[in-house]
């Protein structure tokens, strides 16, 4: 069972991966999904329902990025917690945990710099994905947010999907420490995390709600029983509904008339707390998502994350273009097929990213380890 729940995680990681680069193609080529602004580029009736359906959980990605919260604060538990949590322990963990996340971040950074010298036409798409284009790139600005700026403040300039690693690294520090309290002395435990919780609070409101998601994937590895299939089930489609949430959808309103602007970020950090419970806690649905395919995009869902962007503006962009400008083809239908195309190739490029990139950050953050 626990292969299964681990392999779950792996596989529901993978689908929420897919719903950031879906999120972010949508924002690219059919910004109406999310009505965050208005556009300019052709509106379909279509798109206009989705919005304000319950279905919209598929293309969210800030349901997408508390599911990776939680899976973080359960599995980084797990680690933690499943041997005696000793000193030693915790210096090691504190030590490697930069260097994993830092390389391939960093390194994306690189990447992200590097295409701002493709050129590729963005009058076409939504003004969101125009803003892909750098028109004065700086390799220093790059530098600096690949290695300090998105983990002491969250600066995403040129890879905007960094802004969560600055959530990561603390929320990761915070279950690295609470663990050890846990092991020693767990009233100590309780009062580091209220006083993480207020540090939080006092950041931003999405670092609380990140941290918060952190503490509960830890909550979930500690005390959450095993649910029935039938309540595992209902909860996860819970979550899948709480992740469809946009401010002014009609499926939401009820929720609407008491948060206001923050319907958006309160149930999406609803749903993916959500999601995860039922999917870790139900063993039908562990079993279920223990899928040879599922698990190979949990392993390579970083690599797609942070290189997904990169690959819409010098490849997606360029490919609707071609389609829609030089071959005639419906706006709707190029934006279809770029998005298929660049859905696809993120996920080929993410294999030896991950093998090449990824791999090399275990390597050194464990060698760092054993330095010191």
């Amino acid at each position: 069972m626990i292969t299964n729940k681990i392999n779950a995680a792996e596989s529901i990681r993978g689908l929420a991966c897919l719903a950031v680069v879906l999120s972010h193609l949508s924002l690219t080529f059919f910004p109406q999904m999310h009505h965050f602004d208005l556009s300019a580029v052709p509106q379909y009736p279509f798109f206009d329902q989705l919005y304000h359906s319950p279905f919209a959980f598929f293309y969210s990605g800030t349901g997408a990025v508390f599911v990776f919260f939680v899976l973080s604060g359960y599995v980084l538990s797990l680690s933690s917690l499943k041997k005696q949590n000793s000193a030693e322990k915790l210096k090691k963990s504190l030590i490697k945990r930069y260097p994993r996340l830092a390389i391939p971040a960093f390194i994306s950074c690189i990447v992200a710099y590097l295409v701002c010298f493709v050129p590729v036409d963005v009058s076409h798409v939504s003004e969101w994905g125009a803003a892909l284009a750098n028109p004065h790139p700086k390799l220093t600005t790059a530098l600096y947010e690949g290695s300090i700026g998105a983990f002491l403040f969250g600066d995403s300039s040129y890879n905007w999907v960094l802004w969560t690693m600055q959530i990561e690294l603390l929320g990761s520090l915070v279950i690295y420490l609470a663990s050890y309290f846990y092991s020693k002395r767990p009233m100590f435990a309780g009062l580091f995390l209220l006083l993480s919780i207020a540090t939080a609070y006092l950041i931003s409101q999405m670092v609380l709600l990140g941290i918060l998601s952190f503490i509960l994937g830890m909550g979930l590895f500690l005390y959450a029983a095993e649910l029935a299939t039938v309540l595992s089930v209902l909860l996860f489609v819970l979550g899948l509904y709480f992740c469809g949430a946009h401010n002014e959808s009609w499926s939401y309103r009820i929720f609407a008339q008491f948060l206001g602007e923050q319907t958006y970020d309160y149930l999406n950090f609803m749903g993916g707390f959500c999601i995860v419970y039922a999917v870790l806690k139900g063993k039908w649905l562990a079993q279920f998502f223990d899928s040879r395919f599922l698990v190979f995009l949990g392993k390579v869902s970083f690599s797609i994350y942070l290189i997904h962007l990169a690959v819409i503006y010098a490849l997606g962009i360029p490919l609707f273009n071609l389609l829609h400008v030089q071959f005639g083809f419906s706006y709707l239908l190029a934006g279809l097929w770029a998005s298929l195309f660049t859905l696809i190739i993120s996920i080929v490029l993410a294999d030896p990213y991950s093998r090449y990139v990824d791999d090399l950050a275990i390597k050194v953050s464990n060698k760092l380890a054993k330095m010191f």
